[in-house]
Formats: C-alpha cells, structure tokens, sequence
C-alpha cells in the first residue's frame, strides 16, 4: 500500500475535506489507533504500511502501554474529533474509512494481530 493509495481510498469516503487535510487527520488517527497497541505490535503491524503511515501508527504504540485497557468506541471517535478538529460526523467517517482502509490494505496476519489487541469495542471500526 502506497501513502498516495491510502489517503486516495480514505478521501474518497470523505470528498467534502480537502486532500491535504484528509492526510493529516488519517495520520493523526493511526497515532490514535496505535496507542492501543503495544510498541511491539505496533511496530509489527506499521511494516506492512507505508512510510508515514507506519510512523504515526508506531508514535502512538510507543507512548505509555494502554493496550488492553477497554475504551468505548465513542470515547474513541471523541479522542479523533478533538484532535483532528472536525466537526463531529466528519471525523467519524473519516475514523472509520481510515479503520476500513488499513483492514483492506494489511495482510491477513497483520490485520488478525491489530484486531486481537485493539480493545474489543474498537473492532467495530473494520466493520463495513
């Protein structure tokens, strides 16, 4: 998966945000998504991603380990609307074209790891 292919499928979920914007926000939720993981997971799963992408996932993996701590999907989609800025329906679709991208884009291996550790509530994102 190239970074271009990445942000091209997550904006055309959400075409009324800017390209460059869409970018952004797509990094800072993988920093989000990764904070749920272990550094080791983390780093596991951001080998099969591009180069930005697997950074911003890795950042958030590295930070204090929450994995396995339970969060609710709305505490979740709050964390990403407060920090990507967007009005609360865009930030969800986006948070969710970014979880839908990232299952279609990681092989099987990877994609069983990520939703094994992420926090059970966090798996309905990979959910069309």
């Amino acid at each position: 998966m190239q970074s271009e292919n990445l942000t091209a499928t997550v904006h055309s979920s959400c075409p009324e945000l800017d390209a460059a914007r869409v970018a952004q926000c797509t990094l800072i939720t993988l920093d989000a998504l990764g904070e749920h993981l272990s550094a080791d997971t983390g780093t596991h799963i951001a080998s099969g991603l591009p180069n930005e992408a697997a950074a911003a996932l890795r950042s958030g993996a590295r930070r204090p380990d929450t994995s396995g701590e339970p969060i609710k999907l709305a505490e979740f989609l709050d964390k990403v609307r407060a920090r990507t800025e967007l009005p609360p329906e865009q930030a969800d679709s986006l948070t969710y074209a970014v979880a839908i991208t990232l299952a279609q884009g990681l092989d099987a291996a990877r994609l069983k790891q990520l939703r094994d550790e992420l926090p059970w509530e966090l798996d309905r994102l990979f959910r069309d």
